[in-house]
């Protein structure tokens, strides 16, 4: 978030902008002159409020009007792709089960209980599981994006970084509103929050959003009315806000989440050509052939709440206790191998068939159950803040793997995971200009999975027990060269605790891996106020490096270690006050990953037609359904891990009458990557540049706005499937839309 102020003789404007984002409100008269200058960011990104300066890391942040204008076409939070630099987010879950990777860090595993190295933090509560990250966004405040290791503040599984999101809290301001919006493929939104005072120390809020989308892809196979793309969300966000004297405030949230809908995923078999990257000619996004199209479905509830309370104490100290509770329900099935079976060997490699045989799957999670408690103490003087807590984290669930073709290949697993941490920080102001922060981190992680049959099955039982203790640390100057200008420097560890897996009875685990990180930046403001440049230069090594090798032989993971991946880049954010009615914001990531383990091997894919491998074949051996031929790995770069990401953002707006017309853009670039630890010709997610515009109309009261997501109606891979067939899914076609958003008088 970012914004710019105008100073003038016995008044001043404070007038919003976004960094990064879309969502400019330029309230000035043609009449007024006077000084536009950025406004200050305030992040949380230490756990505590600061300005963006003065947090000795790279943070990048999104206001809450920014997230809107992203999520206008019903967009879930992959809408955040590439919005700030290193930044990449992506699924093979369709709607849900992100999965976050910062400056190439993350996991391509699609497994439910996959671990990711970037955490994702909502309203101070880590969420853990990829399912329980299927949150929708709204009413939202501000999300900050933390790049780097972040072990120790918020713990494990934040060695590549953290998304922290922040809701609107309630006050005693009216502060409401209600947005409708109608789109393509029969999109539509409702979304509406306001506070409520319900005494002199008590306020509450009630957010609530509710979107549906038409089926809108047709299926071949089975005749009209088997259509997918459709479903229906609805979430509901109430928070009690209690301030009944000086020393004490605390709040209370509840919170829920329900989806439905005719698919996960679509994935559309061979709508890759041999021999050439990309979509082939003749692919219709609207159009599948599916013969085991029944199964697919989407089920999803979600409930949970968090309880924050905080104590004033003697000496300018401050107590918290943080609760969380989650448990969500799920199942999501759908014909993997994407297309219509066949048996004449004429057909491999023809878009939507699938030869010999097919693939259909589901997972879903029950009894699940997430519990986090955090304590913290703090406190500062002239010239030292500090922190110290305890944390804990429990999460057990059943997770169901159901084989709609061989039933007796369906699985129960069952994980229990228990993490416990006491953590520190303290900042240090040596001089007037130079500041030390310090901080450190032990944790304890055990993990147990069983594997089992499901009724029916016969899937052979198995087990694995797995823990380690682990010690993170960072240290960080900064130093302020001038008003202008700050400079900082930071090591730092991080540690994803050791995981395992059980997908269909292939049970594997992977030992702890441990992230180094050096890092160098500056924090600047330029041409007087008026614009913004800040840039980071990092290394990063990574030990015992988690990997998954997906696929390949048959519809499995499997996790690996590799000896070592290093990384290296530069990001670099630029806001700017072009006029009194233009603003211009753009940022750049450049990163680079090499995997070096000699010894570290994958499965080439074992699609029919096979891909065109690019690596070293180093041998040959028998997997479930046959030869599975196995290629080097060391030297290549982390899959879906782009090495450039750029945005461009400007906004525009002019008075008129009693309030002002608008016009917004932004556009994304992100150049290929490929999609698995091996690389082939075929499986690469492709470079793309993707717009989206927002123009209308707007005052103090209501927003009336044309939307319009991918303008350019750029469709291509997204990700894909290595086992069957050259199966993909893609990207969302153009949407185009109007919204309306009122709000309520003061």
């Amino acid at each position: 978030m970012c914004g710019y102020e105008t100073t003038r003789p016995g008044k001043r404007w404070q007038l919003p902008l976004l960094a990064g984002a879309l969502g400019l409100s330029l309230g000035v008269n043609a009449q007024d002159t006077g000084t536009l200058i950025l406004e200050e960011i305030t992040v949380t990104a230490q756990k505590r409020e600061q300005t963006l300066e003065e947090v000795p890391a790279a943070v990048s942040a999104i206001s809450g009007e920014a997230v809107n204008d992203y999520l206008g076409a019903a967009e879930d939070i992959r809408a955040l792709a590439a919005r700030v630099p290193g930044l990449n987010i992506e699924t093979s879950n369709g709607r849900t089960q992100p999965r976050f990777y910062l400056r190439g860090l993350g996991n391509i595993d699609f497994d439910v209980n996959a671990n990711q190295p970037v955490a994702m933090i909502f309203d101070e509560i880590s969420l853990e599981n990829n399912t329980v990250r299927s949150l929708p966004l709204y009413d939202i405040q501000r999300i900050e994006v933390l790049k780097g290791p972040q072990g120790s503040l918020f713990g494990r599984n934040t060695n590549a970084g953290a998304i922290k999101i922040d809701s609107v809290k309630p006050t005693d301001d009216r502060n409401g509103y209600v947005r409708l919006g109608f789109g393509s493929r029969d999109t539509i939104q409702l979304e509406g929050a306001g506070n409520a005072s319900l005494s002199d120390a008590v306020n509450a809020r009630l957010a609530v959003k509710y979107q549906e989308r038409d089926e809108w892809i047709d299926n071949l196979t089975n005749g009209p009315g088997d259509d997918f793309g459709g479903f229906e969300e609805v979430a509901w966000r109430l928070q009690f806000a209690f301030d009944p004297n000086d020393s004490f405030s605390g709040l209370l949230k509840l919170h829920g989440f329900n989806q439905e809908g005719s698919s996960p995923n679509i994935f559309y078999a061979n709508a890759i050509e041999l021999g050439s990257p990309g979509l082939r000619a003749g692919f219709d996004e609207e159009i599948v052939t599916q013969d085991d199209g029944g199964v697919t479905d989407l089920e999803l509830d979600h409930f949970g709440g968090a309880l924050n309370l905080q104590w004033t104490l003697a000496n300018d100290m401050t107590f918290t206790s943080i609760t969380g509770y989650d448990t969500v329900e799920n199942f999501q099935s759908a014909d993997v191998d994407g297309g219509n079976i066949s048996f004449d060997v004429a057909d491999i490699g023809a878009l939507g068939r699938q030869v010999f045989f097919g693939v259909a799957t589901g997972d879903g999670l029950n009894d699940h159950h997430q519990l986090v408690q955090e304590f913290r103490l703090a406190g500062d003087s002239d010239n030292m803040f500090y922190q110290v807590g305890l944390f804990y984290f429990d999460e057990d669930f059943e997770l169901f793997n159901r084989d709609f073709v061989d039933p007796t290949l369906s699985a129960l697993v069952n994980q229990d995971t228990q993490s416990f941490a006491v953590f520190g920080q303290i900042e240090y102001s040596l001089t007037d200009v130079w500041a030390l922060t310090v901080g450190a981190r032990f944790t304890d992680d055990e993990k147990d999975l069983t594997v089992g049959p499901a009724p029916g099955a016969t899937v052979a039982p198995g087990s694995i027990d797995v823990s380690d203790s682990f010690f993170n640390w960072d240290v960080a100057l900064t130093f302020d060269a001038s008003d202008d200008l700050t400079w900082y420097g930071r090591l730092a560890t991080g540690s994803r605790g050791p995981v395992t897996l059980g997908r269909f009875g292939f049970v594997s685990s992977a030992d702890t891996e441990d992230t180094t990180s050096a890092e160098i930046g500056f924090k600047s403001s330029l041409l007087d106020g008026r614009a913004r440049w800040n840039t980071s230069v990092y290394y990063f090594r990574n030990d015992d490096q988690q990997l998954t090798a997906t696929g390949g032989a048959a519809n499995v993971n499997q996790l690996l270690n590799a000896d070592r991946v290093n990384g290296f880049g530069v990001e670099t954010e630029f806001d700017v006050i072009v006029s009194e009615n233009l603003f211009l914001s753009a940022n750049l990531s450049y990163n680079d990953t090499e995997i070096d383990d000699p010894g570290l091997r994958d499965d080439l894919c074992g699609s029919a037609p096979t891909c065109t491998g690019l690596d070293q074949v180093v041998g040959m051996r028998m997997g479930p359904f046959g030869p599975v031929t196995e290629v080097a790995i060391d030297g290549n770069p982390l899959p879906r891990t782009p090495e450039v990401i750029f945005n461009l953002i400007l906004q525009y707006s002019y008075p008129v009458a009693n309030g002002e017309a608008y016009f917004n853009t932004d556009w994304n670039f992100r150049d290929e990557s490929n999609l698995f630890l091996h690389r082939s010709v075929e499986f690469v997610q492709e470079d793309r540049w993707i717009g989206g515009i927002r123009t209308g109309y707007r005052n103090d009261s209501w927003d009336l706005a044309l939307v319009g997501r991918n303008v350019t109606d750029e469709v291509v891979v997204d990700g894909g499937i290595n086992f069957l067939n050259l199966t993909a899914f893609v990207n969302d076609p153009a949407f185009w839309g109007v919204e309306f958003r009122y709000n309520l008088p003061e």
